[in-house]
């Protein structure tokens, strides 16, 4: 990293109470993180480090798996405690509605919705997953009370009230 580099990542940071890098490619990580965690911290002994583990790197080009796996903690111990992937979120559910779609149109439609989602939303509801209730989770509830209550106690219009979704799930 260039002195320049160096100063300017400190004196900016400095102003903020948490400092989030990323490198690339990712093999280059250990020498690159830990000097910069090291000029940060030489003048802001504790500063809080956070890392954006990319998305945009091929990890397993660049990295095996017994580093893969360690990679979070070592970051860790160098004074990155915020660790994320940003857009995580997006590739998932681009891959997810790519795989479900692609199967769906293999031709037993209905069946593959239920293996790859369904299914596994209920499965993932005793570790605390709970879009299985869609509605409930988009606050069709709280809607539905608010309706009854300007419509002076009843409504013909709620939605979860006698659903299939209140019914079965």
């Amino acid at each position: 990293m260039r002195a320049l580099s160096k100063r300017s990542a400190v004196a900016w940071r400095m102003r903020h109470m948490l400092t989030w890098s990323g490198v690339k490619p990712p093999r280059r990580i250990w020498n690159w993180a830990r000097r910069f965690a090291q000029a940060i911290h030489a003048k802001y002994p504790g500063k809080l480090l956070a890392y954006n583990c990319s998305p945009s790197f091929n990890w397993q080009k660049n990295l095996d798996d017994k580093t893969i796996a360690s990679f979070q903690q070592q970051l860790s111990d160098m004074g990155y405690k915020f660790q994320f992937i940003t857009l995580a979120g997006i590739h998932s559910m681009w891959f997810n509605m790519f795989d479900l779609a692609n199967a769906y149109a293999q031709g037993e439609g209905m069946k593959h919705y239920v293996e790859k989602v369904q299914q596994p939303e209920f499965a993932a509801a005793k570790d605390g997953y709970t879009f299985v209730s869609h509605q409930q989770e988009v606050g069709t509830g709280y809607f539905d009370k608010v309706t009854t209550i300007i419509q002076g106690g009843t409504s013909s219009v709620t939605a979860l009230t006698g659903s299939t979704e209140e019914s079965q799930f």
